[in-house]
């Protein structure tokens, strides 16, 4: 169970934990999906204005989450790659086709049908948590010879995938090889609720390869 101690951290099981707050731009991200689901469900914003502030979004929350990602590594904006430049358009493209689904959903429980906004804006910030997803594999593929620690959220739960990987050391290279990151969607957990990151590191490599998951 969580508690904050006379100084604010947090403590699990008696122990003192970090707990990892969002940057700016992810905060500015799952703000503005939730107020776009708001408005749709509310009324103010109809089905094309929703996917429109939806689309804009993603472009921008996305994209952030690549370039804070990569500038993590030490790679500037101005120097992402092709590859780099077209896998950030497949997450970015991958999501804009989700998005349709969703509306469709809000659009079939919305204020005027009789819905709740809780269950939707809950699955907002499931949603939401796929800016973290796309820092770690900006991480990955940038980093190369960096070393990437996988590190755990102490006070969230953990499936059996994050389990295996947690604390385990690569180079980037290796990471992006067997196509593994924190908050990925074939994850056991999905990545919805996952908490990892991603940490630069000078901790020992972890020998052999990456667990199959």
């Amino acid at each position: 169970m969580l508690a904050l101690n006379d100084t604010g951290q947090a403590v699990v099981a008696g122990r003192v934990v970090q707990v990892i707050k969002a940057s700016g731009s992810e905060a500015d991200f799952r703000l503005n999906l939730r107020a776009a689901v708001r408005g749709f469900w509310g009324g103010t914003l109809d089905f094309l204005g929703f996917l429109e502030s939806m689309n804009g979004t993603i472009h921008r929350g996305l994209t952030n989450a690549w370039n804070e990602g990569a500038g993590m590594v030490g790679i500037n904006p101005g120097e992402l790659n092709d590859e780099e430049k077209n896998a950030l358009t497949i997450e970015i493209n991958g999501d804009l086709l989700w998005s349709f689904g969703f509306a469709n959903t809000i659009n079939a429980k919305s204020k005027a049908n009789g819905g709740k906004l809780a269950p939707l804006l809950k699955r907002t910030d499931m949603w939401a948590n796929r800016y973290q997803a796309v820092v770690s594999h900006a991480m990955a593929m940038a980093g190369r010879d960096q070393k990437l620690k996988w590190v755990w959220n102490e006070i969230k739960e953990h499936c059996p995938d994050c389990r295996k990987l947690n604390g385990r050391v690569y180079r980037a290279s290796m990471w992006n090889k067997y196509d593994l990151r924190p908050r990925m969607r074939r994850l056991n957990c999905h990545g919805y609720r996952c908490g990892c990151r991603f940490e630069p590191t000078s901790d020992p490599v972890t020998p052999g390869r990456p667990p199959i998951i």
